[in-house]
């Protein structure tokens, strides 16, 4: 095999390399935008049940002991 077959192989193989680089790079942006938008979520979700723990303890009630409404 001529250096010059050894060079071209080795340019296809960076640009393959570097086409899955690519392809992994969008993959993890893709993965730290939905946990970045299931951190919000979770973050609003919680505040809620604050708010309603709270409204709960207002009305002088503890939230385990509610029944639903269905009972």
């Amino acid at each position: 095999m001529s250096m010059e077959d050894r060079i071209t192989e080795l340019e296809i193989a960076l640009v393959h390399t570097q086409r899955v680089c690519e392809q992994l790079n969008e993959i993890v942006t893709e993965l730290s935008l939905e946990a970045q938008r299931r951190d919000r979520e979770m973050k609003r979700m919680v505040d809620q049940l604050k708010e309603l723990k709270g409204k709960v303890s207002e009305r002088g009630g503890e939230l385990e002991d509610e029944k639903p409404p269905h009972y």
